[in-house]
Parts: structure tokens; sequence; C-alpha cells
């Protein structure tokens, strides 16, 4: 059994040392650790094994990983997925949590057999992912800074996604929607949108829409633009087509249509988006 430490993954000066994983090819083996972590499925989905059960993960899962857990990843289907990682130093969890002083709140989250799992909306978990790149920045200029803000995250965590959480139970995707969902990988069937979907679930439009909400916590008109931000997203970073030409690309016909959509989820427009992310990869070269 692999047990890491705090000492190797998170930096000495930190209380919380947030990081992406692109894969699940690159994710660890059976594991635990002295630490706390929380994280963020942002893209795909997976299987969480913790503890002997199996928690079926799709975008918006925040999960509170404990010390004693014992947990792996595994693939979910054919979907590889991306998630973020912040391991937090006990100190930093126990101090929020008698901050907090609900014992019996407390025991729930720490003695719960399996890790507990808050659901964020699209917006919520675009918030929250960036705030803990919030403090992968301030990490790189002001140690004390990132100290303060992260103590401030974790209470906020606690109080608005973990308190008074009703526990979700994972539903398995019925076959018709993973089928459906799979089918709207491809561009042909994203670019066509709703008419796809609806065209692939092989159900009434009132019966999507209610599974939707059920399994995936969104409306498909929502999924669908995440969809198409998600390719937007990856256009900019990687070709230097103008805007024009990603959205056209990414199934959005209304240009303008797209730049709300893509600040309203990213907070920034996608010029700014692109410029701010070749600024950070250019910080890091030697």
């Amino acid at each position: 059994m692999i047990k890491y430490t705090a000492s190797t993954h998170i930096h000495p000066d930190l209380l919380v040392d947030p990081f992406w994983v692109d894969s699940l090819s690159k994710v660890s083996p059976e594991h635990t650790h002295d630490f706390y972590e929380f994280f963020i499925l942002s893209e795909g989905q997976c299987q969480h094994i913790v503890n002997g059960t199996t928690q079926h993960l799709r975008p918006g899962c925040l999960v509170f990983i404990r010390p004693h857990d014992i947990h792996r990843y595994e693939p979910e289907g054919t979907q590889d997925c991306r998630f973020l990682n912040s391991p937090c130093r006990s100190a930093v969890i126990e101090e929020a949590l008698a901050y907090l002083n609900e014992q019996k709140y407390a025991q729930g989250l720490l003695q719960a057999p399996v890790p507990q799992i808050a659901m964020l909306s699209q917006l919520e978990m675009t918030e929250m992912v960036r705030s803990f790149e919030r403090i992968m920045m301030l990490s790189t200029v002001d140690k004390k800074k990132a100290r303060v803000y992260a103590k401030g995250l974790i209470i906020q965590i606690f109080t608005q996604h973990f308190f008074e959480l009703e526990t979700i139970e994972q539903p398995i995707l019925p076959l018709w929607l993973e089928h459906a969902i799979s089918k709207m990988q491809l561009k042909e069937n994203m670019i066509r949108g709703l008419h796809a979907l609806y065209e692939l679930s092989g159900r009434s439009v009132g019966h999507v829409n209610r599974a939707f909400r059920q399994y995936l916590n969104q409306t498909p008109t929502e999924y669908i633009n995440q969809l198409r931000l998600n390719v937007a997203k990856n256009l900019l970073l990687t070709t230097e087509l103008r805007v024009l030409e990603i959205a056209l690309e990414a199934g959005f016909e209304n240009v303008s249509h797209f730049y709300h959509q893509f600040k309203k989820y990213y907070n920034q427009a996608p010029l700014d988006f692109r410029k701010n992310a070749t600024m950070n990869k250019e910080s890091l070269l030697p």
C-alpha cells in the first residue's frame, strides 16, 4: 500500500498545494496519505473506488478525502477525465472545523464510511477551480497570502458545499443516456446540438430534460454549451485561429452568444484567456 506524506506533497510554506491531473493515466494506484485533500472532477467521468465502495463521478463532483481513506481511480467506460487535486495540511482542516464549532457536523464529515461528495453546478465549479488556481498563483509570488487565502477558502467550502449536505448516491447513467452522451462527443453531433441529442436519446424532450437534471445536475443546453466551450478553450490554447473561426468550429452560430457564454464560464473574454494562458506559460520557462 502506497502512503503519501505532506512532506513530499505539500510545499513546506503552504497549507494547500493544488495541482492539475490531466488524465487517468497519470493518477496513482491505490493509496492513502497523512493529509486531507479536495479534488474536483472538471471533465469526463470516472469511478472512484474508496474504502471498498465505488463512487461514480462526473463533472462538478467535489470530493473531500480524509487521511484514513484508501482510494484509487478507474475509467468509466471509454472516457478519460481531468481533475484538480488539492492536498491540505491536517492543521488547516482541523482549524477550520474548530472555527465552525459544530461537533456533529465535523463527525459526519470525518467519520462517514466513505468520503462525502458535493455536486457543484457549472458556475460553482468554475468559481471553485478559479479559487484553487488563485492559490497556485499566490504560491509563486507570496506564500503568506496563499496561506491566508487557503484558510478562508477551506471554511467557505465547508459552509457552502458540505454543511447540511444531502449525501448524493451517484446513480449509474441509463444506457440510453450514456449512449447519447458518448455520441455527442463527435463533432458533427456537437455542432447540431440539441437536435442531435434528442435524436440520439430516442426519448421525448421532457424525458431527456428530466434525466439530465437527475443524473447530470444540468440542462441539456448547459451540457452542450459546456462541450462547445471545452472545444473552444482547447482551440484558443493550441491554435492561432481567430475568435470568429473558433466560435464556428465549436458550434456557436452567434459570435456574441459565444463571447457571453465564454465569459460567463471562464470569467474573461476569449482573447484575454488566450493572452493570460500564454503569459503564464512563458513565465514558467527557465
